[in-house]
């Protein structure tokens, strides 16, 4: 028996299972909450290349299936056995009317930027939501965030040349139905710009176009990630750690770039990419273009594409 009929044939089961327990009223099917099921998937994996024989292979995957929909019951009970409080609005799962009732929270922050800051830094800790990145600001960051369960903590440090920016997604709940919150960012364009994420099921999109990217860190559970580069940086180092993702990136034309990682049961787009090694890949002439991204990629059940734009 093939590994991977194992591996999607338990995931479908266990898919379908849990549609077909919502469907029975017994649990409340969220894709949401589905999403964070992703370190099973990477467990199941594992299982499945085990060298042992196929019937100890099924045992433990059918272990872990078991394993993966009690933790998902047992998360999605949590939303129905008591009461959530949300910025003075109290409600319960099943009350429709209250729910439908709550208002949308909405946030706007903004720090000016001090003369002679020659790099930033930003680190962002957020769950949920859409996080959109366009355009530039005379101000160091402008942000506004718009939803319901969309509340963040900003803190700001500067000292010498360089400034420190901290975002945290502080949702004092954690909804079990798709979060439709928004979050968007614009950036002054002057500093050199180092970047740390840790992203959940989120939606992220930034074009970076505009500014002079050194670092960029990304770790993510189910996201959708789009990141788009300019060429005004002469050297840029990406890492991205992603669990069930589809990562999207567009770089320069005349940039040269170079992938390395692990991917495990990922389809990859890297035309005009030369293989090197096992996950080791490079665009012809990157060791002289004077544009060097460095990409290091580690996903699980990802999709991963390269394109380039001028």
């Amino acid at each position: 028996m093939k590994q991977s009929n194992i591996f999607w044939g338990s995931v479908l089961i266990g898919m379908g299972s849990l549609m077909l327990f919502d469907k029975l009223g017994i649990i409340h099917f969220s894709w949401w909450e589905f999403s964070r099921l992703w370190p099973f998937l990477i467990i199941l994996w594992g299982v499945v290349i085990l060298p042992v024989k196929n019937g100890i292979k099924i045992l433990l995957a059918l272990l872990t299936l078991v394993a993966s929909l009690w933790f998902y019951s047992y998360r999605v009970d949590n939303y129905s056995s008591y009461r959530k409080h949300y910025n003075g609005w109290s409600f319960d799962q099943n009350d429709d009317d209250e729910v439908e009732a709550l208002s949308e929270t909405g946030q706007s922050f903004s720090e000016p930027f001090a003369e002679g800051i020659e790099n930033a830094s930003l680190e962002m800790d957020a769950a949920a939501g859409n996080f959109i990145l366009q355009g530039s600001t005379s101000e160091l960051i402008y942000a506004d965030s718009r939803g319901f369960g969309s509340d963040f903590i900003f803190k700001v440090e500067t000292g010498d040349n360089h400034s420190k920016i901290t975002i945290k997604q502080q949702s004092g709940v954690k909804m079990p139905f798709k979060n439709h919150s928004s979050f968007n960012m614009m950036l002054n364009t002057t500093p050199v710009w180092d970047f740390d994420f840790d992203i959940g099921g989120a939606n992220f999109d930034f074009d970076l176009s505009n500014h002079k990217v050194e670092n960029l860190k990304i770790d993510g559970g189910a996201a959708a990630i789009d990141l788009k580069f300019g060429t005004l940086q002469p050297e840029t180092d990406v890492r991205i750690n992603t669990g069930a993702s589809s990562v999207n990136i567009t770089i320069p034309t005349s940039a040269g770039c170079s992938v390395e990682g692990n991917t495990v049961l990922s389809s990859r787009d890297l035309e005009g990419f030369n293989r090197l090694a096992k996950g080791r890949y490079e665009t012809p002439g990157f060791d002289t273009a004077q544009q060097k991204i460095r990409i290091k990629l580690d996903a699980a059940v990802s999709s991963f594409k390269i394109a380039k734009a001028e």
